[in-house]
């Protein structure tokens, strides 16, 4: 097991049930730099501690069965597979945040961990910080049914128009995103927002609603 393993399961064991044995990690090697992983460490302590704050209010609930099953323990070997390639210390604290929300209890329809975290893996530091930025968004747009028209000129502080434009572009080809025609205009869809006019919207999908759920945005955010 490397070094980087070592140092991560004691934080993950402050979390109550949390016992991942370090046979099932034997063998896994992280190519991380130890800036890198102290950085990691920093986020994931930090989220642990918030965690466990919320479950003792009685705010949130784990997922018991799970956080002692081998999927959980793969988990956290993704989680840092994707700290080897992140590009910041954003992206980092967005992973582990992540990765301890692989410990609660969701409601249905079932949450994939898996597949939300290799999601997260996927997107840039642009594509989170557009993802995040549009999320939060919809709360005074439409948060039910997640549309933002096209043609609204939304931005995000740092970014020309041009770049936030291809951040969306990016996070439609993770999924997470989907264009929806709003009215009963003809015409096919065009590759760029900007020349698509009204009457269509960027639509968030099931997906996207996993990352956010994985991630908790709300009250605390990255």
């Amino acid at each position: 097991m490397s070094k980087q393993l070592e140092r991560v399961l004691p934080i993950l064991t402050t979390i109550p049930g949390v016992n991942i044995p370090a046979t099932l990690l034997q063998g896994i090697y992280i190519a991380a730099s130890q800036r890198k992983m102290e950085q990691f460490e920093g986020a994931l302590r930090y989220e642990v501690n918030l965690l466990n704050r919320k479950i003792e209010a009685g705010k949130l609930r784990l997922d018991r069965e799970y956080i002692k099953s081998d999927a959980f323990a793969a988990n956290v070997v993704q989680a840092l597979r994707a700290a080897e390639v992140a590009e910041s210390e954003n992206k980092l604290h967005f992973i582990a945040r992540a990765l301890v929300g692989c410990s609660l209890s969701f409601s249905e329809p079932r949450l994939d961990r898996s597949q939300t975290l290799r999601i997260i893996e996927g997107m840039s530091e642009r594509e989170m910080t557009v993802f995040v930025t549009y999320f939060k968004i919809l709360d005074s747009i439409n948060l039910e049914l997640g549309l933002i028209p096209l043609d609204t000129q939304i931005s995000v502080e740092g970014l020309s128009r041009q770049e936030f434009i291809s951040a969306l572009l990016g996070i439609e080809q993770l999924g997470l995103l989907t264009k929806e025609n709003l009215s009963d205009r003809e015409g096919e869809w065009v590759d760029t927002p900007r020349h698509s006019g009204p009457g269509f919207a960027w639509k968030l999908t099931g997906l996207a609603r996993q990352v956010a759920n994985l991630s908790r945005f709300g009250g605390d955010d990255i």
